[in-house]
C-alpha cells in the first residue's frame, strides 16, 4: 500500500469547549490532512440562517450548569 492510499486518523472529541477546541486545532495543526477531527457539542445549534451559535437562556442553556466548582462537592 502507498503511503497515499492510507485514510485520515478518525479522531472523536467530546466537548467543544475551550480545551477539546485547543487539543482539536492543535492536533490539526501537527497532523494536516493526515488526521479527521469531529467535534461533539451539545451546547451549539444552528440558528434560522444556517449560523452556528452557542445555545443560552433562550435554548435552554443555563450556564451555572456548565461549571463545576469546589463549593458544588
Amino acid at each position: 500500500m502507498s503511503k497515499n492510499n492510507i485514510s485520515p486518523l478518525t479522531v472523536i472529541v467530546s466537548g467543544g469547549g475551550p480545551v477539546g477546541l485547543t487539543f482539536s486545532l492543535n492536533l490539526a495543526m501537527m497532523m494536516g490532512k493526515k488526521v479527521k477531527i469531529t467535534i461533539y457539542e451539545g451546547r451549539w445549534y444552528t440558528d434560522e440562517n444556517g449560523i452556528m451559535r452557542w445555545r443560552d437562556k433562550e435554548q435552554g442553556n443555563r450556564r451555572r450548569d456548565q461549571v463545576v466548582s469546589l463549593q458544588d462537592h
